[in-house]
């Protein structure tokens, strides 16, 4: 009888993805957020259920219907994705960057005591970025009418309610209780009024 071969191990390649190359300098945060295809895939959702559910697995929100800063977060973006279909004709890159910066000032207001002042100026400083050719910090991404619309659009949805976000939803610092033991002294004993004298009136 034969002896029995032992089964032999097969090493088997795994395939490596080829890196993608950087982005342009001045567009890296165009896609730094949902990538191009991501993007692409929002604006061509059949439904809007078919969006807000793309959009809850590309934020990575598993609890929409209970947590409702999530919920407030997705619907936001779900908002500024039916403003860039109209505003920029489902662009892909202009979509994508304004998503950002939707993304980013809600991240702010949430989770940081900036006022309202502040985050208009990351507003304005993420808009005048991609706006302005000046290469390589400035890339011109949105025309003047783009700005003008994605600041008369922010300036009547999410700034008119920022304090509303800010109350609701930033973070609030654990409290912590403590206990101290006051001593108190004992009065003393005051005289008995049988023993009392009467002053004498010193005026005229």
């Amino acid at each position: 009888m034969g002896k029995k071969e032992e089964p032999k191990e097969v090493a088997v390649p795994v395939p490596i993805e080829p890196e993608k190359p950087p982005a342009p300098t001045g567009y890296e945060l165009v896609f730094s957020l949902f990538s191009q295809d991501d993007t692409t895939a929002l604006l061509s959702a059949a439904t809007t259920a078919d969006a807000q559910a793309t959009l809850q697995r590309l934020l990575g929100v598993n609890h929409y219907a209970t947590n409702a800063r999530s919920r407030a977060h997705v619907d936001l973006c779900h908002y500024a994705l039916a403003f860039c279909k109209q505003a920029f004709a489902s662009d892909v890159q202009k979509t994508a960057l304004m998503l950002l910066v939707v993304h980013r000032l809600f991240t702010t207001a949430t989770t940081t005591e900036a006022t309202l002042s502040e985050t208009y100026h990351e507003l304005t400083t993420l808009l005048t970025q991609h706006s302005v050719e000046l290469p390589p910090t400035h890339v011109g991404i949105f025309s003047t009418s783009d700005v003008q619309r994605i600041v008369e659009y922010l300036g009547s949805t999410f700034f008119q309610h920022y304090a509303a976000y800010q109350v609701a939803f930033r973070c609030i610092p654990d409290v912590v209780r403590t206990t101290q033991h006051v001593v108190i002294e004992t009065p003393m004993t005051p005289t008995p009024l049988a023993g009392a004298t009467k002053l004498e009136s010193s005026g005229p």
